[in-house]
């Protein structure tokens, strides 16, 4: 492989367009152009072609991971399946995810006590559901142990005003939307006996008497 013509790009002029045999082959940055001491007319061998591809594969990869972490705090699994749909090998997903590790850009037990606190405020999720987000979003189960405590903070008051806010100041009609009730609270990620007992005491205040359900 000969490299037979080497142009900065108009872009960006910090970047130059690499020709081999005539034919456009890659792109590199100023410095890597020194690094990998790129001229015209010198021949490159199979090993540095695939290592500077490879570097380029990379240097994507991380820009992309940097890129999607821009809007919030992800977990591992998240950058991991955002570089999958990029189509990025195993092994530079990997050098990325080691990488933004290493610089504290990604921080799986920070990012589980931000998702908790998150979307208990804005959603109204109970322990039950946030646990099995966590685990789908690839935090460990050391790091999910190690809040249990946050997870474990639904109590009964909780639970009922996420009832009125269903209900929005109406009462229960009958059994059916009661039992429909319920499953929204086990949806929400109550545990069942809290919701039951939650739902006993809500209607018992705004009822005189609703009977076994």
């Amino acid at each position: 492989m000969i490299i037979t013509d080497i142009q900065r790009q108009k872009n960006n002029e910090k970047r130059f367009s690499v020709y081999i045999d005539g034919k456009f082959s890659f792109g590199v940055s100023d410095i890597d152009l020194l690094y990998y001491k790129l001229k015209t007319g010198d021949e490159l061998s199979e090993s540095k072609y695939n290592e500077i591809i490879n570097n380029n594969t990379y240097i994507k990869a991380r820009d992309t991971a940097l890129r999607f972490l821009g809007y919030r705090m992800r977990s591992w699994r998240e950058i991991d399946d955002r570089l999958k749909r990029g189509e990025f090998p195993e092994d530079i997903r990997e050098r990325v995810i080691a990488f933004l590790e290493e610089y504290g850009y990604i921080d799986d037990r920070a990012f589980a006590k931000a998702y908790i606190d998150e979307k208990r405020r804005l959603k109204g999720y109970g322990g039950i559901r946030l646990k099995q987000e966590l685990y789908q979003k690839g935090i460990s189960r050391e790091i999910i142990d190690e809040l249990s405590d946050e997870l474990s903070e639904d109590n009964i008051e909780t639970i009922k005003k996420a009832i009125d806010k269903k209900l929005k100041g109406n009462t229960v009609s009958d059994r059916k939307e009661l039992q429909r009730l319920y499953g929204y609270l086990m949806r929400k990620g109550f545990s069942y006996e809290q919701s039951k007992e939650a739902l006993e005491e809500y209607t018992k205040e705004t009822e005189d008497e609703w009977g076994e359900w």
